[in-house]
């Protein structure tokens, strides 16, 4: 049996002098936090059951797993002998609870242990419907996977099942970390997935040929069903996506109908302005309940370089305005291709206000795209990096730059310079 980490409570221990976490069960390597280091315990043939010596990993005799913040042994070496170096401290904590008590940095809950497993009743969402259901479902489409010969492979394609709106390049950022993030463990490699899957309570019907399983990732926006058919020699797991609030509403006739009311401007509508920051972690903070003026005050105070700035109206439809991740922030056009928000006036006067905000910011770079998106970016390397892959050559003059986009001067930099940092 593995131990959860992030979840179970793991023994204190001290071991060559540095504060470890001590597991009886073996830890998997693919859920050691990046930065972290996990080690066995070896016993010997006459003392299998006390720790001897410390190994990467114990093939045999194995007396439990170290998980430390610090490296215990040379990565050369095979093994260090344990001796009397390794004390049990009584304490029993949790991984967020450890780091709390070092004062240390508490390492990000990965996505695969923030999936729910399916329920019975579920088990139709984990598969492809018709295109009316899939409709209803708000789907948008499903990455389809398979491991290759021998499972450690990942090859992988996508199969639209919805509005090409839904695709927005919103949606596309947001499932390309996903699916980076799983394959880190769960869908690391046929393997890690049949490890996962062993034991789980995500047992769903369907599947021709053995027993598959479905667990479920929501974020603010959107919901990934990943169905897992732990076989070789078949495609081994699908990811599918669907639009959260669509999918919530379940497009019944009373939700199309308040939808429906939500964009007649003859209504009266109420709105609910609201901060997200960490929205990629497991820790995001989010504050609704804001005027507007309330909410870019926050916005602009946070220093959190992962946050969204967004209005809810009339307790059912709602949409994220500005934008900031991965280095980047924008005022977004998601509002332009939703009827509920994209001819009313509350809006687009919020949406000319937001802009200012963009405008007056200090930014290292401006991308406008012919669209009328600009991003603005406030990571100098990643605005030398879009500017690269967006000119044709690897250094144009301003006057040859493609007329579908132009770019902004980061402060401080000359021509020169700025061309010399494209090379």
């Amino acid at each position: 049996m593995l131990i959860n980490i992030y979840k179970d409570k793991l023994l204190g221990a001290r071991l060559f002098g540095a504060s470890v976490l001590y597991s009886a069960q073996p830890i998997p390597q693919e859920d050691v936090p990046q930065g972290w280091y996990c080690y066995d315990l070896q016993g010997t043939a006459r003392r299998p059951d006390e720790p001897h010596t410390l190994v990467d990993r114990a093939e045999e005799n194995h007396a439990g797993s170290i998980l430390s913040r610090l490296p215990l042994k040379n990565g050369r070496s095979q093994y260090r002998l344990v001796k009397n170096m390794f004390q049990m401290t009584g304490t029993n904590s949790t991984l967020s609870e450890f780091c709390a008590a070092e004062n240390v940095h508490c390492p990000e809950v990965p996505l695969w242990y923030q999936m729910c497993p399916a329920s019975p009743e579920e088990a139709g969402l984990f598969y492809a419907q018709t295109p009316e259901r899939d409709e209803e479902l708000g789907a948008i489409g499903h990455v389809r996977i398979d491991f290759g010969s021998g499972g450690t492979g990942f090859y992988h394609t996508w199969w639209p099942r919805g509005p090409e709106e839904s695709n927005t390049q919103e949606f596309r950022d947001e499932l390309d970390k996903v699916v980076n993030d799983l394959r880190k463990g769960i869908l690391k490699d046929l393997p890690s997935m049949c490890r996962y899957c062993c034991g789980s309570e995500g047992a769903i019907e369907g599947g021709s040929c053995c027993q598959n399983y479905g667990f479920t990732l929501e974020t603010e926006r959107y919901i990934y069903r990943l169905r897992c058919n732990p076989i070789e020699g078949d495609y081994q797991a699908y990811i599918s996506c669907f639009v959260r609030q669509e999918q919530e509403l379940g497009l019944t006739e009373l939700g199309r109908q308040r939808l429906k009311d939500t964009a007649d401007p003859r209504f009266p509508h109420s709105y609910n302005w609201y901060v997200m920051e960490s929205c990629s972690t497991a820790y995001a903070a989010f504050t609704d309940g804001l005027s507007l003026e309330n909410a870019i005050q926050r916005y602009a105070a946070s220093e959190n370089d992962d946050k969204r700035l967004g209005v809810t109206k009339d307790d059912i439809a709602a949409v994220d305005l500005v934008i900031c991740w991965e280095g980047r922030e924008w005022l977004s056009h998601d509002r332009l291709k939703m009827e509920e928000f994209k001819d009313d006036p509350v809006i687009a006067e919020a949406a000319d206000k937001l802009q200012q905000m963009l405008d007056e910011s200090q930014a290292v770079g401006r991308v406008t795209f012919a669209s009328g998106e600009c991003w603005n970016y406030i990571d100098t390397q990643k605005y030398l990096q879009a500017v690269r892959e967006e000119l044709p050559f690897q250094v144009q003059m301003v006057a040859h730059l493609p007329h579908h986009i132009t770019f902004g001067m980061p402060e401080g930099l000359s021509f020169c310079n700025f061309a010399d940092a494209l090379k």
